[in-house]
C-alpha cells in the first residue's frame, strides 16, 4: 500500500484505507539473511528466552553501539559486523548496560 500515514488518510476522508492499513499492519523480521539469522538466534536464546516479539524488536532497533544501525544491518554487513553484534548480545546478557 502506497500510503501508510494513518492521520493523512483520515484527514483526506479515506478512513476505509486507514482501516486497511491498520489491519495489514507492518511486517518486521528478526533476520533477513544468514548472518542476521545467527545473531537473532543468539539474541532469542541468550536475552529473550525464545520470545520472538522481543527478538524482532531488538533486531530492528537502531542502537548507538552500532552507529545507529540495527543489529540486522550490522550483522548482514560483514562477518566482523556479525561478530560485533554477537559480542554485544553477550555483553547485554552479562549485564553490561548499553
Amino acid at each position: 500500500m502506497a500510503e501508510s500515514n494513518i492521520r493523512a488518510l483520515i484527514d483526506a476522508g479515506r478512513e476505509e484505507e486507514a482501516i486497511a492499513v491498520l489491519i495489514e499492519g507492518v511486517q518486521l523480521r528478526a533476520a533477513v539473511g544468514a548472518r542476521s539469522a545467527q545473531a537473532a538466534l543468539k539474541a532469542a536464546m541468550h536475552l529473550y528466552d525464545g520470545d520472538v516479539v522481543a527478538t524482532v524488536w531488538f533486531m530492528n532497533r537502531q542502537h548507538p553501539w552500532l552507529g545507529s544501525q540495527t543489529p540486522i544491518e550490522r550483522a548482514e554487513e560483514s562477518d566482523d559486523g556479525l561478530e560485533f553484534v554477537i559480542d554485544m548480545i553477550g555483553a547485554i546478557g552479562a549485564g553490561v548496560y548499553i
